[in-house]
């Protein structure tokens, strides 16, 4: 089993990745680098994972394979970890507009998050490109969906027909189970729907008149939302800048605090009431089976948890910022700024550690 030795200021870092060669990557909350090198860059395609540059990993999701799935954001590139191995499953190192047809001929201007939907389709948003987009990863073939490319003005008011739809910095990207499409745009702090009959309409952080909200005061502004999930039915959102996780009913708009004290960014509440401990702008976060969920902690560099009885805890990145503590529990680990989550469906924990140009897995998690 070849490791990788990175040296990070004072540390020396052992990158461990395959759980089935190595008893260091296995056992209850190990944690151990699974893809990149520590070092920001690009260096090649289709090569040993441990071997390739990462520039600035911000998201992950796992296709109907099983397979994860890993957006390197600043290599222009959705690549597909298979064994030991990563390939390119979109993109082509260029930075502009995606484009419709072969999937692997298409440039991407600056993906901000990547969901695996209904039939195993991939959804991508370009933070930068203003698109929506859909990969058929069985065929290879992209289509863009919405977005005008070029064109930047923010929002539509009211209900729109989706060929007339304009976005700014979309940021986070979800699909229900009836196939309706919701974005997050962190600049003009509004979640909206790609519905089923080509329209799009918005759905959360509006006003009555459809324009976003501004009254600081209000609980339903959202303040930079960035990544969105499903959990029983219901969406969550990363409202990042007002540093909480909230819930949004889809009928009327209303959001509801579920992580995090409104508007105060912070590191504490460990093993205390969720929705009252303090984060520092959430980006990513998931649901394991049992309806547990991990937030990526990113300004304060931690993986916490939020358990079935409403408490909190961190649970990965209690280390100081940076990068050690492969092959080791993961709550003393050091990370730098984790942005995304998913769970293997084996119910192991996968994770992008942005900062550190790394993906990493913790083995078996107990909490």
């Amino acid at each position: 089993m070849k490791v990788l030795y990175v040296t990070l200021g004072l540390f020396v870092v052992g990158c461990i990745g395959d759980k089935e060669e190595d008893a260091r990557c296995t056992g209850e909350t190990i944690i151990c680098t699974i893809a990149g090198t520590g070092e920001q860059g690009y260096n090649h395609q289709d090569q040993s994972a441990l071997d390739t540059d990462l520039n600035f990993p911000n998201a992950v999701d796992f296709d109907g394979n099983g397979d994860l799935l890993i957006n390197d954001s600043r290599n222009f590139l959705i690549r597909r970890l298979e064994g030991k191995n990563l390939t390119s499953a979109v993109g082509k190192v260029a930075n502009t507009y995606a484009q419709t047809g072969p999937a692997l001929e298409s440039p991407l201007f600056t993906v901000s998050d990547i969901s695996v939907g209904p039939g195993g389709l991939l959804y991508v948003v370009e933070g930068q490109g203003h698109q929506v987009s859909m990969v058929d990863l069985a065929s290879s073939e992209l289509t863009v969906i919405a977005g005008i490319q070029g064109i930047s003005t923010g929002f539509n008011e009211g209900e729109v027909p989706l060929e007339e739809a304009e976005f700014d910095t979309l940021s986070g990207v979800a699909v229900g189970d009836d196939g309706t499409i919701y974005v997050a745009d962190s600049a003009t702090n509004l979640v909206r729907a790609i519905t089923t009959d080509d329209t799009v309409i918005t759905v959360a952080g509006a006003d009555e008149e459809g324009f976003p909200i501004s009254d600081d005061t209000d609980s339903n502004r959202l303040e930079s939302p960035q990544k969105l999930a499903f959990h029983d039915g219901t969406l969550y959102v990363a409202d990042s800048a007002r540093h909480r996780i909230v819930s949004v009913d889809l009928d009327t708009g209303e959001l509801t605090n579920v992580v995090g004290e409104t508007d105060v960014r912070g590191y504490q509440g460990d093993q205390y009431e969720a929705v009252a401990a303090h984060l520092a702008e959430p980006y990513g976060f998931a649901f394991n089976a049992d309806g547990r969920m991990i937030i990526a902690d990113t300004g304060n560099d931690a993986l916490r948890a939020v358990f079935p009885d409403g408490t909190i805890d961190t649970v990965a990145g209690r280390g100081a910022t940076g990068y050690d503590g492969d092959t080791e529990a993961s709550e003393g680990a050091s990370l730098n700024s984790p942005m995304d989550v998913a769970y293997e469906p084996d119910g192991d924990l996968v994770f992008a550690d942005k900062g550190n140009a790394v993906v990493r897995r913790i083995s078996q998690p107990n909490w």
